[in-house]
C-alpha cells in the first residue's frame, strides 16, 4: 500500500475491496490510542502488523484482544503490551525476575525471534491479551487450555525455534 492514501480503520490492506480502504496511522499515534482506551477499561482489538509473534500472530491477518493490565503478577506464557526504548512492543513473557525491592521484570520475546530480548517492568504494561481471532472468524481464548499448552510448548522450543520457523513458513506461505 502506498504510503498516505486514505484508507478504513481497522481493516489490513487484504481487506481493502471494491469501494474500501484502510487507514494507515502512524503508530506512536495508533498505540497512543489504544493505550488511552486500555486505561479507561475498554477492550481493544485490532490487527496485528509485523513477523515478530509468528506463528501465534500472522501479520495483516489476526486481530489480538488486549484488556488493561491491573498491576497483578504475571505469568510466563502471558502476552503483553508495553513500552520499551520508546516503541510499544506485543511480546511473550519468558522469565519473571525481581529487583531487590521486589519489583517484577518481565523478560519477553516475540514467539518468532530466533534472538533478542525486551524487558518491560510493571509501570510501562499498558495491556494484556486475553484473545486472538484468525481470519476466519475463530476465537481463541489466552485463558484456555489449549492455548496455554501451545504456548508452553512453543516456549520450550526455543533452542530449536529458528528450524520449526523455517519449516512454518514454507509450509503456510
Amino acid at each position: 500500500m502506498k504510503p498516505g492514501k486514505e484508507t478504513e480503520a481497522g481493516k489490513t490492506p487484504n481487506d481493502a475491496g471494491a469501494g474500501r480502504s484502510v487507514l494507515v496511522i502512524p503508530n506512536d499515534e495508533f498505540f497512543g490510542q489504544v493505550c488511552e482506551s486500555l486505561s479507561e477499561g475498554r477492550k481493544v482489538t485490532f490487527v496485528v502488523k509485523g513477523h515478530s509473534m509468528y506463528p501465534f500472530m500472522r501479520n495483516e491477518k489476526d486481530r489480538v484482544c488486549l484488556e488493561r493490565y491491573d498491576g497483578r503478577n504475571l505469568d510466563a506464557g502471558d502476552v503483553i503490551l508495553f513500552k520499551y526504548h520508546g516503541r510499544h512492543i506485543l511480546h511473550r513473557v519468558y522469565d519473571i525476575a525481581r529487583t531487590p525491592e521486589g519489583t517484577p521484570v518481565y523478560r519477553t520475546r516475540g514467539d518468532g525471534n530466533v534472538r533478542g530480548n525486551e524487558y518491560a517492568v510493571p509501570s510501562a504494561i499498558f495491556g494484556v491479551m486475553s484473545g486472538r481471532i484468525s481470519p476466519s472468524g475463530r476465537e481463541w481464548n489466552c485463558a484456555s487450555l489449549s492455548w496455554r499448552l501451545y504456548s508452553k510448548v512453543w516456549m520450550r522450543l526455543f533452542p530449536v525455534r529458528r528450524w520449526c520457523l523455517a519449516i512454518l513458513r514454507r509450509i503456510y506461505r
